[in-house]
């Protein structure tokens, strides 16, 4: 080997032993040093959230509300039920009707044992409903029950319906007397059309120009009976292939006959996992400045995905562990099953 060669090779020799002992040296590190390296610029969520303050002057009256749910589901109901009795306002008279299927007679003695003197729960079991279903990650087949809402209630005209995986932080009043004469309900719009979700844009909405969450909605049940909604959500599933099962057919059936509800109706933690919080800022008209402004100032939480509250905590410096700290607050205060 001439002098050259031996120069530059005892060169990358002494370069390789540097980048590696600077490895180890990093690795070696105690992780305490680490962890004060992180958190200067990442913020922590190990706290509980501070909903923002209601007023519940001139709050009175009757909210009717309908939850579905079935075994796998019983512990988030219990949780959404719960959580707006505890948030509601003192004057606030609430009427559960939860429509139920395959539960045992213990899980419908645990929804009744929330009763209170100004809480009254009807359990309703249900049949499986016999139409078409595609197997989603997370929709399951006992959603296809909201079709039949206005047909197992005759004597209500309107009620809000709300999915069981939600956290309610404040008195529900605000939505409920929400008018949607002519409507058949109003809810939340879901960013998987601001995301341009290919199964969305199949739906032919852009005329109407936008794609509504159906885990939270307003239902107009007397004209939903009097137009026979349910005739239409039926052929509607049992002829067309869609992802989201009930979701996809009220977007479609319902057309132009649904009211938008503020952001607050239907907060869904999904979305800002997966996009910027000025973004969807943007899209729900909000000057948001953190997470805990835009969850805290909410009526409804909505764990609207496959990724639920209940199980291993979540990482401290992701928001999802402030939403998980609240719901588990609820979860906790509950006799088990």
């Amino acid at each position: 080997m001439n002098k050259v060669a031996f120069k530059w090779l005892l060169v990358a020799y002494v370069l390789a032993i540097a980048v590696v002992g600077g490895l180890l040296f990093q690795y070696f590190q105690p992780k305490e040093n680490k962890q004060v390296k992180t958190l200067d610029f990442m913020p922590t969520y190990d706290f509980a959230l501070k909903p923002t303050s209601q007023k519940c002057d001139n709050v009175s009256g009757d909210v009717n509300l309908v939850l579905i749910t079935d075994a796998n589901y019983m512990d988030f109901t219990r949780v959404a039920m719960k959580s707006a009795i505890e948030t509601k306002c003192s004057n606030s008279q609430y009427n559960f009707y939860v429509m139920t299927l395959d539960v045992s007679d213990s899980d419908i003695s645990a929804l009744k044992a929330l009763k209170t003197k100004d809480v009254k729960i009807e359990v309703l079991p249900q049949g499986e409903v016999d139409l078409f279903y595609v197997r989603d990650t997370h929709v399951s087949k006992t959603s296809l029950l909201k079709y039949y809402i206005a047909k197992v209630l005759p004597d209500l005209d309107k009620v809000l319906y709300v999915d069981s995986d939600i956290l309610v932080l404040h008195d529900l009043h605000s939505i409920f007397n929400t008018d949607i004469t002519g409507k058949y309900l109003a809810a939340v719009k879901d960013p998987s059309w601001f995301f341009q979700n290919m199964h969305v844009v199949e739906l032919n909405l852009d005329y109407r120009g936008f794609y509504f969450n159906s885990g939270v909605m307003l239902m107009n049940l007397k004209k939903i009976r009097e137009d026979n909604l349910l005739a239409k959500l039926e052929d509607y599933t049992n002829n067309n292939f869609r992802t989201y099962m009930d979701q996809d057919a009220l977007n479609v059936v319902v057309e132009n006959d649904v009211l938008l509800l503020p952001v607050e109706a239907n907060t869904m933690n999904f979305f800002f996992e997966h996009n910027d919080m000025k973004t969807l800022g943007n899209f729900y008209d909000r000057n948001w400045k953190s997470y805990e402004d835009v969850f805290a100032n909410a009526t409804i939480v909505h764990f609207a995905s496959s990724k639920k509250p209940l199980g291993p905590r979540a990482d401290r410096f992701h928001f999802f562990r402030m939403l998980q700290e609240a719901w588990y607050e609820v979860y906790s205060s509950l006799p088990p099953l």
